[in-house]
């Protein structure tokens, strides 16, 4: 897979399975107040794409051929 492909798949990604796993863990609590639900989806959707970024750039990074 060359390097632009992965980039688009990494920035596709990293937010689409984050909003799916805060949907997830809110969706118990749908009927509830929305303040609390926003609160919730908002804190799951910033940490998935603050610790996927990361695990992205390294998977993006250029291999080292002298290892």
């Amino acid at each position: 897979m060359n390097r632009s492909l992965r980039l688009v798949v990494a920035a596709v990604c990293v937010p689409t399975l984050s909003a799916v796993a805060a949907a997830l863990v809110c969706w118990p609590i749908h009927d509830g107040p929305l303040g609390p639900q926003l609160l919730i989806f908002g804190l799951i959707l910033a940490t998935g794409i603050s610790a996927g970024l990361p695990a992205c750039l390294t998977w993006l990074s250029p291999k080292n051929p002298e290892n």
